[in-house]
């Protein structure tokens, strides 16, 4: 049955195979930790929450160390709750020009009526082109050490927040801010107060075994399924958290990260689903506002 959504997660993960064939995710080396042993044991020091300025810092952990950064967007004050945002792959959220690639910018710069403070993170390997993110990301350790990085300032910047008195912390994402999210609930699991995870699960690893995003995986990643299982699954300890605190959306025909591989994590949760692919999703920006607002207000 011809299907627009998923044709086109089809054509760009094509497209970004041939393009990137010669960087191609985790060609260069699979050596690395697993999640379960760097996520909750790296660590970011947070000095100031100063709006309107990008702050520079460097996470601390054993898959290495990561510069990060983040923005604290809007700030109306300590006595509202604050909402941390994380963006997708491979996006500039540095970059708030008219046309960028930047999901904070598109769902928060209008629309967003929540009396609340806004903070960005930028995910570590996001300052410069597509090109270099993807190279970086030829090496299995960066990527581990990309999304525990993050996870550790979001788990730093909830602390932070808390203790200015700030009586709410809400974590929202897309694609690899979900992740980051997920990675946050199953071993930190304190300090944010609900999590808003788009279009990720609990399973990354299908992403580069079975979805049509395989293409852009080395092959030296592709015949190494159960390392990648062993390195970057968290299903377990994500699920071991009993907490209702998730607010979850998935794509229902999405290819790239899939459905039918990411939706058991999420049992028992208050799953959203829409009807879009990956690509199509991505651009359902009053959907994914709609949907943050309605889990904060939960």
């Amino acid at each position: 049955m011809f299907n627009i959504h998923e044709i086109l997660d089809k054509i760009g993960a094509s497209v970004g195979g041939f393009v990137y064939r010669k960087t191609p995710f985790f060609g260069e080396s699979l050596e690395s930790l697993p999640f379960k042993e760097t996520v909750d044991k790296t660590s970011v020091e947070i000095q100031s929450l100063k709006p309107g300025t990008w702050h520079n810092v460097k996470a601390r952990g054993p898959a290495g160390n990561f510069p990060c950064n983040y923005l604290v967007y809007r700030w109306i004050g300590p006595e509202v709750p604050t909402l941390i945002y994380i963006h997708g792959s491979g996006e500039s959220p540095d970059n708030f020009s008219r046309g960028s690639d930047n999901s904070f910018k598109k769902i928060f710069n209008r629309d967003f009526n929540l009396e609340i403070n806004l903070v960005l993170i930028m995910a570590p390997f996001h300052e410069g082109s597509q090109g270099e993110y993807i190279k970086s990301l030829g090496k299995l350790g960066n990527y581990v050490g990309m999304l525990s990085s993050s996870a550790a300032l979001l788990d730093a910047l909830a602390k932070k927040l808390k203790k200015t008195g700030c009586p709410e912390v809400y974590g929202a994402g897309f694609s690899l801010g979900g992740w980051v999210l997920n990675l946050h609930r199953a071993f930190f699991s304190e300090g944010v107060d609900k999590y808003i995870p788009i279009c990720a699960g609990t399973r990354p690893e299908e992403v580069f075994i079975s979805s049509q995003y395989r293409k852009l995986a080395g092959k030296i990643a592709r015949e190494n399924p159960e390392l990648l299982k062993d390195v970057l699954n968290f299903e377990e300890e994500f699920k071991s958290n009993p907490k209702q605190d998730c607010y979850p959306m998935l794509f229902l025909y999405d290819r790239l990260i899939e459905i039918e591989t990411q939706r058991d994590g999420f049992s028992g949760m208050d799953l959203k689903i829409l009807k879009k692919g990956h690509f199509t999703g991505q651009q359902a920006i009053r959907e994914m506002r709609d949907h943050i607002i309605s889990s904060v207000k939960k």
